[in-house]
């Protein structure tokens, strides 16, 4: 896997805002299914299983938090990857091929989230469970 300096990716076109943005990219429980079971290899990049997958990005943004930049967070879509794939000529994607997606320069920024979400906000992850009572606690044995 990539380090985790390499998966900073910054928004497109003009002037950051301060602190920069870091785009997280989030697979929902339906996405990561659909994305392991058309690529079974991107589990080393995923996660075997979406708790994982929902760790690890939690991870990250605590990681992108902690190195003085703002983490936005914008729902992935197997669909979506399958067509950049397509675009690229890519028939088994590997972890480049994830890095690249989405094409910021297409994203809707008013589909992202800020993160952290408020302790007792719903969770990001679309759990239904309170925030505090799910990926926080994850997150923050993560930076310990």
């Amino acid at each position: 896997m990539a380090s985790d300096e390499t998966l900073v990716r910054f928004l497109p076109d003009g002037p950051q805002p301060q602190p920069p943005v870091a785009l997280a990219v989030f697979w929902s429980r339906s996405e990561h299914r659909a994305m392991i079971t058309r690529w079974p290899r991107l589990t080393a990049v995923l996660g075997a299983t979406w708790d994982a997958c929902r760790q690890r990005t939690e991870r990250y943004c605590v990681l992108v938090d902690n190195n003085g930049f703002r983490a936005r967070q914008l729902p992935g879509n197997a669909g979506e990857f399958e067509t950049l794939l397509a675009a690229r000529g890519v028939a088994e994607p590997s972890e480049e091929d994830l890095l690249a997606y989405p094409d910021l320069r297409t994203v809707d920024v008013s589909a992202m989230t800020s993160w952290p979400p408020e302790r007792n906000a719903l969770c990001w992850c679309s759990s239904g469970a309170k925030y505090k009572r799910c990926c926080r606690p994850r997150g923050s044995a993560a930076s310990e």
